[in-house]
């Protein structure tokens, strides 16, 4: 039977790191353009799949152009992860947390090109705009946890982070989907002029549904920033700690305030597109940090080998 080895510090080498983390940035990149398409309405500009009315170059108007140039940003993206998957399947099968992440990103890319199909054979309606959002923020986030599962397998394995740690990081990132959820509902349900003042609606003429809809959104606001910024000063004072995961940290909190300026921005000028863009790319970024405090901040090493005795004595396997 072949024994499974642990991961040792800087088993992947830096090949592999520089890998998901281009992966990483394509795939943020993919979230930013996709709802650039979405904000300038060019996501009928093709309206064939998966050519571009019959065309598969660049042609046509703006409008073409911008959608097509999303399609070829996704193909990119679907190679990067898959390639990233094959390297995980050949050297990273003992290691669950990048492995599975990896396998949950192929998965999830192929849903996504599906979904980008059916958006176009619904001639973008709302519900599947938002689904095909939605899917793009949980292969961000399975992308993230492969990257930092990989530059964490390069570390010195140090006793695991207590599990209230990783606890709050992911109910923090769980709450900032479903406020992503919700702002989603707004865009669809037509609710984003509902409110003309910030942070309360003020007074406006909106139907009572819609300004329900935005304080449901607001209040979802509240919550997951009081979490992520506990799970941020929790990262922070975390020991052992490094520079890298204090800046996180720090990084965490800035993004959620320039987060809550876009938002304040969209809600007081009526919504304008460039301000909707600005607002989704920099809550993008925020889900990423989000994510990555949420992934444990040092590896075990496989308690069935005998370099797992010097953790479980508190000692640290250089």
């Amino acid at each position: 039977m072949r024994t499974s080895r642990p991961v040792t510090a800087g088993a992947y080498g830096p090949a592999f790191r520089a890998l998901t983390l281009v992966c990483l940035a394509c795939a943020y990149l993919l979230v930013v353009l996709g709802d650039t398409v979405r904000v300038t309405e060019s996501g009928m500009g093709c309206r064939s799949w998966p050519l571009c009315n019959g065309s598969a170059g660049l042609s046509g108007s703006y409008h073409a152009m911008l959608e097509q140039s999303h399609r070829y940003l996704a193909a990119t993206v679907s190679v990067l992860v898959a390639a990233v998957f094959a390297v995980a399947w050949r050297r990273a099968r003992n290691d669950r947390l990048t492995f599975r992440s990896a396998a949950a990103a192929l998965g999830l890319i192929a849903v996504q090109v599906l979904l980008g199909a059916i958006t176009v054979f619904a001639h973008n309606a709302g519900w599947t705009v938002a689904l095909h959002l939605a899917g793009a923020w949980l292969v961000v986030a399975a992308v993230t946890v492969t990257a930092v599962g990989v530059r964490r397998a390069s570390a010195p394995a140090i006793a695991r982070t207590g599990a209230p740690d990783v606890r709050l990081g992911l109910t923090a990132a769980v709450a900032l989907f479903a406020l992503s959820v919700s702002g989603m509902l707004v865009l669809h349900e037509g609710a984003s002029n509902a409110c003309p003042g910030w942070p309360t609606c003020g007074s406006g003429t909106a139907a009572v549904g819609l300004v329900a809809l935005q304080y449901l959104h607001r209040s979802l606001a509240l919550l997951a920033s009081v979490l992520v910024v506990a799970a941020a000063a929790r990262a922070w004072r975390a020991r052992p700690t490094g520079l890298a995961r204090r800046a996180l940290a720090g990084g965490a909190v800035a993004l959620l305030a320039a987060t809550a300026a876009a938002g304040a921005v969209v809600a007081t000028t009526g919504a304008p597109p460039a301000a909707q863009g600005i607002h989704l790319a920099v809550a993008s970024a925020l889900w990423i940090a989000v994510v990555a405090m949420a992934v444990p901040a040092a590896k075990v090493a496989d308690p069935r080998m005998p370099e797992a005795a010097g953790l479980r004595k508190g000692r640290v396997m250089m």
